[in-house]
């Protein structure tokens, strides 16, 4: 206990009900900067109180909250928040991990400090304590700011934490509750427990990687002198046996092919065995890179729905999307996404209607970018693909004849006009469009082109989301809304568009994972197609002192 005596406790929740609700945080600033040290062992009552927050602490280290640290402290008469072991080594767990995601520097800095021998009893309570107050303010904040802060480049700023919020963990310090106070600041998702664990085991895997020279592909059946290096490698990721990586042959054969395999698929890339550039660069990554991979991935767990009820959703980085329906997945899918100048966005919003038949309003950008040029090129292309002129974007438009544009004089950034395309089987959308409200005109649709869902790395539409089992969505959202198959099938026949309202509400979500863990227990990573995971670069330097609070 805190202070250990029942009177004392009592004294101390009336104190902090009266300080924290009382609204004495309207008074804070966040001023200066600074994190902590290590806290391996709790810090006992003191016996001679400090004179302030800051007595004692080593040269180089200020705390970032200095102003709520002063006013934490003297309410509770200079006496330690960090009595028990069990609570400073699951938030320092929590912070190494944020730490190690990079989002913001600061908590490699408190990383830092808590691994700083000279950091010890109560200045060590302080430091950690300004830890804290940093990690509410994430965990408060990160819902609402999630998207910026977990999948930009730029840190975002630090400020203080909710009052309510600072007022919980007291209260949980005083009712000697503190354990359970930090687990509920973890990421509330099934992967957590999962990621973290694997997080750590690679972790513990600090020695140097070997490096996988190659200057061209290495396929099935090829002599290569890389193959000891190859074999090493799988053998360390726990895809080759000891015994496959001893026995090493003359050619990339055998078991060597099937781990090489093994691990394609755990990337997510074309598991045939033969080492490209794209396999060869994962087969470089270390644990240690893996784990801060791990790490930004497991704050992103905060954004991404765990145990859907009802509704769809699109992992970006996979390819994939799953349909929930009463809990249950009832359909997996392959998507194209959009390529990278031209990004899917990640959103939380719900289908509206299915449109069967749909035609295309082709957007003004791949109007400009890309059919001027090709009608510039080729006059019959609006022909043959099945496009009209309109005069605007109205509902009354004009039809106009593209034999009267002087194409070679037409500016591509000044266009006026809009083009559709007709329904039908060669139109961009397909047979199918699933609407769903956004402000950036995304949707999920059909499409002619079923070829390119047999790439790996499908990153390759305009931004629009294109599902491969787009007919047996369809069909699954239409049966809801009481269509049968027959009547599907008439209306696909008649080739009229046909705007099909849903009736249950279908929440969509889109978000961005590339790292997790499968239902096997085995690690999986995807290509960071947007480079939205280079914050793990400034994550990376704080392997080794995370890895100190991880153990």
């Amino acid at each position: 206990m805190l202070l250990g005596k029942q009177k004392t406790h009592r004294l101390l929740l009336g104190m902090v009900s009266s300080v924290w609700l009382g609204g004495l945080l309207t008074a804070f600033s966040a001023q200066s900067a600074t994190p902590a040290t290590p806290a391996q062992a709790a810090v006992p009552a003191a016996k001679n109180h400090p004179s302030s927050v800051t007595a004692g602490l080593p040269a180089g280290i200020s705390p970032r909250y200095l102003n709520e640290l002063n006013a934490l402290y003297s309410h509770q008469h200079m006496q330690p928040l960090w009595h028990d072991n069990a609570w400073v080594n699951a938030f320092q767990q929590q912070l190494a991990e944020l730490a190690l995601s990079g989002v913001q520097p600061q908590f490699t800095t408190w990383v830092t400090w808590l691994t700083d021998p000279r950091l010890t009893g109560f200045s060590r309570d302080v430091v950690l304590s300004d830890a804290m107050l940093g990690y509410m303010q994430f965990v408060a904040s990160v819902e609402k700011n999630g998207n910026s802060w977990l999948y930009g480049n730029v840190p975002y700023t630090l400020s203080v934490p909710p009052a309510s919020m600072i007022n919980q963990w007291q209260q949980a310090v005083v009712a000697g509750n503190g354990l359970a106070f930090i687990a509920s600041l973890a990421p509330r998702h099934s992967q957590y427990a999962k990621m973290h664990s694997a997080l750590k085991t690679m972790l513990a895997d600090n020695r140097p990687w070997p490096k996988l020279a190659l200057a061209e592909s290495l396929r099935p059946g090829d002599s290569s002198d890389a193959l000891p290096i190859l074999a090493e490698i799988l053998q360390r990721a726990g895809l080759l046996k000891p015994e496959h990586a001893v026995t090493v042959a003359e050619r990339y054969e055998g078991e060597l092919v099937e781990a090489v395999k093994r691990f394609q698929h755990a990337q997510g890339l074309q598991d045939d065995g033969v080492i490209g550039k794209r396999t060869r660069d994962w087969l470089n990554v270390s644990p240690q890179q893996r784990a801060t991979l791990l790490a930004l991935n497991i704050q992103r767990l905060r954004l991404v729905p765990d145990n859907v009820n009802s509704g769809i959703i699109v992992n970006i980085p996979n390819y994939s999307l799953s349909y929930y329906q009463n809990g249950t997945e009832i359909l997996a899918s392959k998507v194209i996404v959009g390529q990278p100048k031209r990004k899917t966005p990640l959103m939380n919003t719900s289908l509206s209607n299915v449109v069967m038949n749909p035609p295309w309003n082709v957007p003004t950008t791949l109007t400009r970018q890309d059919i001027i040029p090709k009608v510039v090129q080729d006059p019959s292309y609006l022909q043959r693909h099945g496009y009209t002129v309109l005069s605007d974007w109205s509902d009354n438009a004009q039809a106009i004849d593209p034999a009267m544009i002087d194409w070679p004089m037409v500016s591509a950034g000044s266009f006026p006009y809009r083009l559709r395309q007709a329904p039908g089987q060669s139109n961009s959308l397909g047979r199918y469009k699933f609407n769903i409200p956004n402000t950036d005109a995304i949707y999920l649709h059909d499409t002619p082109n079923h070829n390119l869902f047999q790439k790996d790395i499908r990153a390759l539409s305009s931004g629009c989301v294109r599902v491969n089992k787009a007919a047996e969505l369809a069909a699954l959202l239409l049966q809801d809304a009481g269509w049968n198959s027959a009547r599907i099938s008439s209306t696909l026949d008649q080739g009229n568009t046909t705007y099909v309202p849903v009736r249950q509400r279908v929440q969509v979500h889109f978000y961005y994972l590339t790292a997790w863990v499968s239902e096997e227990g085995k690690p999986q990573f995807r290509t960071d197609i947007y480079n939205y995971d280079d914050t793990v670069k400034s994550g990376a330097m704080a392997l080794s002192k995370a890895g100190l609070l991880l153990q």
